[in-house]
This record gives structure tokens, sequence and C-alpha cells, in this order.
């Protein structure tokens, strides 16, 4: 089903796809940037087209995005970043805010000498995406791909998380469902923090990683970025939750892509994200509940083939 809206000022596109679910893992090449924050981890692949820079959510890492990378890589040059204090790069010492994310994989970035580029990043990895473009000026984000932009004012997000959090919740509530969603945690012998990580993810309780769907080396890859990312993982979510990205998204000047699952916690966002937008086209894959780059890899890329106007056959 394809549905195409045009307001004044706005121009978006509505499309639903059914996709089916299949994953694979291939290895992509990595490496370092040096920033002044210190050192940043990347995987990279392709040598043609291009320039494309992928930001991960909390609390995973570039991991993620390790199915797509080859795939993306017939068509362009792509790469996908650790943020600070994820995965392989170096960890802030204090909280850092998306800006200062921002800055410091802009820094990356330009290590790397890449000049124009298409930004793509998931949920709290759009922000940080949103404000990489914002930070590096009109002039070098030729597109940008977007899946979940959290389009919250700082003072809306307990709300948020106590209508999503609360469905059947039974006995006594939270003090904060913010905190009950990404609380502090630090390791104990017993190993407890371990299994408290594990069903974090595997519970049968989260709309976005359902049992009966989710492979277990998803849920494995998950924990595994949460508990390296260590007791600070849910700095990345506290920044998100004080940044309001509406000042970025209205400073985009290039085309945007909200690409989506369809069951995916934020994709009811997507329709306001677009109305601000001066130029977006929404894409929907029904079916799914997330985690595009990991269990859809062909669908991601072809859908960026199409948004950026490349093909793999005029890659051959």
């Amino acid at each position: 089903m394809v549905v195409s809206q045009h307001e004044t000022g706005h121009i978006y596109d509505t499309v639903t796809i059914r996709a089916r679910r299949w994953t694979t893992t291939l290895i992509a090449m990595r490496g370092y940037a040096q920033t002044g924050f210190g050192q940043i981890h990347y995987r990279h692949e392709g040598e043609i087209g291009p320039a494309l820079v992928c930001f991960h959510e909390a609390p995973m890492s570039s991991e993620i995005y390790g199915p797509a990378l080859p795939v993306l890589a017939r068509s362009f040059r792509a790469y996908a970043f650790d943020t600070p204090g994820h995965g392989f790069s170096d960890k802030p010492a204090h909280q850092p805010a998306i800006e200062d994310y921002g800055r410091w994989l802009l820094e990356a970035i330009d290590d790397i000498g890449l000049d124009d580029m298409i930004v793509v990043g998931c949920h709290t990895g759009a922000d940080i995406g949103l404000e990489v473009a914002r930070q590096a000026g009109p002039a070098r984000v030729s597109h940008a791909v977007m899946t979940g932009v959290p389009l919250m004012k700082p003072d809306e997000w307990e709300g948020y998380f106590a209508r999503v959090l609360s469905r059947g919740w039974t006995g006594e509530r939270p003090k904060s469902w913010s905190e009950y969603f990404a609380p502090d945690w630090e390791p104990t012998i017993d190993g407890a923090h371990m299994m408290w990580a594990w069903k974090r993810w595997a519970s049968g309780k989260r709309k976005d990683y359902p049992l009966e769907s989710t492979p277990i080396e998803l849920f494995q890859m998950a924990v595994l970025q949460l508990l390296i990312a260590g007791p600070h993982y849910n700095w990345m979510y506290r920044a998100a939750w004080k940044y309001d990205p509406e000042p970025a998204l209205r400073a985009l000047e290039c085309p945007v892509l909200l690409l989506n699952a369809g069951e995916d916690p934020l994709a009811d966002k997507d329709h306001e994200v677009a109305r601000i937008l001066r130029n977006a086209r929404v894409v929907h894959l029904e079916g799914l509940t997330g985690q595009l780059p990991w269990r859809v890899p062909e669908r991601f890329t072809s859908e960026i083939e199409e948004f950026v106007g490349v093909s793999a056959s005029s890659r051959a």
C-alpha cells in the first residue's frame, strides 16, 4: 500500500511494506578515529558511492549494523560508529549531552576523511545523527535516514514511559518509570546483574523484542552490548531524555527517509516528525518490531538505495 501526502511547506510519502524476516552475518573492516575526546571505534564496508554514516540506539554498538554493512557496501562507503561509552570506543568521564556525542562523532568523521555524507540513526542514535547533521551544516549532509526519532520534550518522557511500561502492570508502581526502564546497576559477585540484563531484553513483555520472533542471537548480542557499556550504559538514554530534537529537525535542508518497523515503539511519532521536516518520506515495514539493519539488512539497504537514487546494478 502506498499513500502519498502533500501539505503546504512539507512533502512526505507514506509507504507500508510487508517484509519477511531473515538475517545474515558478515564481517566488516574495523578501525579507530582519533578525536579530542579519545578514540572512537567504527566498522566500515564499501569503496564506492556516497559516504553513509550510521549511529546506533542505546545501549547497543555498531554491531547492530554488522549484517547490513556488507550489503550497504554494494552502493555506499558505509560506516557504523560505536558511540563513546559503547562497544570498543573510549568511555566518557562524565555524563555527556547529545550535543557532546554529536561533536565527538563529527570529529571522528572528519578524522577518517569524510566530507559529504548520508546520516543514518536509530532512536537515541537518531538524536545523535540529527546533532551531527546540525553541527556539520547542510552543505555536508545530502540525505538523512532516521528510525524512530524520539520527538519528545524533556518533560514528556516520564509520561511516555508510564504509558508504555504500565500496560498490564500489577503491584506497586515505580517512583520513576524512566529510571525503571534504564536503572543504574553495579556488577555483583553472584552475577545477578547478568540475569537482570538478560531479562531486560528477554522478558516477553517488550513489544520490540517479542520472544516468538526474536532470534536468540539478537538477544545475546543486545545483552552483551549492555554489559560491555557497563554501569553507565544509561548515559546515552539520559542524554536523549534531556534533548529536544525539534530544532535540529527544522534545520535539516536535505530529504529525510523515516524508515521504521511497523511495530517499533516510536513508529507512531513518524508522521508528526514528517510534518516538521521540509521534505520527508515515511516507510513502515509491516510485521517487524525493530532492529532493521540486523533483522532485514537487504530490505534496509534497498530502501536506502531507492531513497538516495542509487542501485546495486548501477554500481556493478
